[in-house]
């Protein structure tokens, strides 16, 4: 995919945003963005996954400032009713803004009914991976007047050029990765937009708008990316930018430093692929995290690592690295397109120890291409390792290359009854399974449960060495599911 040119207008007002140190405000219009639960349940340990601010909503509202915009945050991670929107708290708002999710259309469908109930003339936009993944699927099937498909920053700046009726403002026919409904009511999809090449262009986080650190000030864990896309094409994964584009050293750095007002202490970095240059990596470590205490965790492949790096990662702060085996079957793994071995993700276990960092071993079980035997090679492979953190069954995420294989198989027979299941998913042993196997059920639940019984007690403790594996299965404490009707 092509990267963004940066010689347009709007790249330039967003590099002027990104320089600001301060957002005057030159509109009384009032946007307020509403971020949804998830019902996801996490392991012991990172309960902060739902406290945290998330970096996408944090990164939104520094360019709306950055437009002179009045905004807040309604952050109803914890409030599973949407209801609890309705007769007051959208009453101030001019715009509406909602982030979408995988796991939360039957949240926003219901809260943009409420938004265009109290005031129908009041614009509402969609943002976010879902929208991004199947735009017309959720323009269709909710009263949505706009949505931003993917990478963000430069259409909303046009978008609300053409909202707020600025002089020069393009039409919404104009405006790239926009959809948008016309006169008629009908939906229409604009052409995608190209991805920002220079990211050190993007704005800050913004965390003054999350209402739980407007109160405390304090944000002990935080998410930041250095990185946007992944080399990688793995099926089940939806990548809303996947041209592979790198922050600058300097930029992570004075991001980090920028934060640190907020004490943060652990940092979860949402890179697909942390580890994908050694070269880039080891300028990290010397000249972004240099002189700044914080312990961190990231994702990676299990190819392209040395002991240098990661003893690199270790002497600044990493607590444990996630690596997504999904399985040790040559033939499963072939499914999934990731082109590694057992032998490999046996290497980077060895190496990750060596090195003195946990390993975060991600397993996903129920996949194309899953047998008996598979499942049985899993299961004594985590018996043998122990680096287990998750274990989840397949799920075919909206816009991914399993998720259209699904529904032209007729496993997935009803895509918006499908975003339903995705509001029930918890990853947890008795979710509902999408089958992509001939394998009973029962047989599957019985493989979650014995890998379950391996599950670190304490995958999350940085500061902590010490690793503890349960001797019996523990279950993760559940989470609400949004009402779906």
């Amino acid at each position: 995919m092509n990267v963004y040119p940066d010689n347009t207008p709007t790249y330039a007002r967003l590099q002027r945003i990104a320089l600001a140190k301060n957002f005057k405000k030159l509109h009384n219009i009032k946007v307020g963005i509403i971020v949804p639960p998830s019902c996801f349940v996490v392991p012991n340990g990172w309960e902060f996954v739902h406290r945290a601010p998330f970096e996408g909503p944090s990164v939104i509202a520094a360019v709306l400032k950055g437009l002179g915009l009045d905004v807040v945050l309604l952050d109803q991670r914890e409030n599973f009713n949407p209801e609890f929107l309705a007769g007051g708290p959208l009453k101030h708002l001019d715009i509406v803004a909602v982030a979408t999710y995988e796991d939360s259309f039957p949240f926003l469908k219901r809260v943009v009914e409420i938004a265009k109930k109290e005031e129908n003339n009041r614009p509402v936009i969609l943002g976010g991976p879902l929208v991004s993944s199947v735009p017309r699927l959720i323009m269709d099937n909710t009263l949505a007047d706009y949505a931003v498909i993917g990478e963000g920053e430069l259409t909303v700046i046009e978008l609300f050029d053409f909202i707020l009726k600025r002089r020069k403002a393009l039409d919404a026919n104009e405006i790239r990765g926009l959809a948008w409904r016309n006169s008629d009511g009908q939906v229409v999809i604009n052409p995608r937009r190209a991805q920002i090449r220079n990211l050190d262009t993007v704005p800050f986080q913004d965390f003054s708008v999350w209402p739980h650190v407007q109160e405390s000030r304090v944000v002990p864990e935080i998410y930041m990316s250095s990185s946007r896309g992944c080399p990688g094409h793995c099926t089940f994964c939806f990548r809303a930018m996947p041209a592979l584009r790198y922050k600058s050293p300097k930029r992570v750095h004075n991001e980090l430093l920028h934060l640190k007002r907020f004490k943060y202490r652990f940092v979860w970095w949402n890179d697909l692929t942390f580890i994908d240059s050694k070269i880039r990596v080891h300028k990290l470590m010397t000249e972004a995290f240099e002189g700044i205490d914080f312990r961190w965790s990231c994702f990676t492949r299990v190819d392209g690592l040395d002991l240098k790096v990661l003893k690199a990662m270790m002497e600044h702060g990493c607590d444990i690295v996630m690596y997504g085996f999904e399985s040790i079957t040559k033939k499963v793994l072939g499914y999934f397109r990731k082109s590694v071995s057992k032998e490999q993700i046996i290497k980077a276990i060895m190496l990750t120890r060596k090195a003195g960092i946990k390993v975060g071993g991600l397993f996903i079980i129920g996949g194309p291409g899953e047998t008996r035997a598979s499942l049985k090679r899993t299961v004594d492979f985590c018996k043998k390792f122990k680096e287990v953190t998750r274990v989840k069954y397949m799920s075919a995420i909206p816009g991914t290359i399993l998720y259209y294989d699904a529904v032209k198989k007729g496993i997935i027979k009803d895509e918006l009854k499908h975003l339903y299941f995705l509001a029930k998913e918890q990853s947890v042993e008795d979710d509902e399974i999408l089958s992509f196997t001939k394998l009973p059920e029962q047989e599957l639940r019985k493989v979650y449960h014995g890998i379950n019984q391996l599950i670190e007690m304490r995958p999350y403790e940085y500061c902590n060495p010490v690793d503890h594996y349960l001797k019996e299965p523990k279950n993760f404490k559940k989470r609400s599911l949004v009402i779906s009707s």
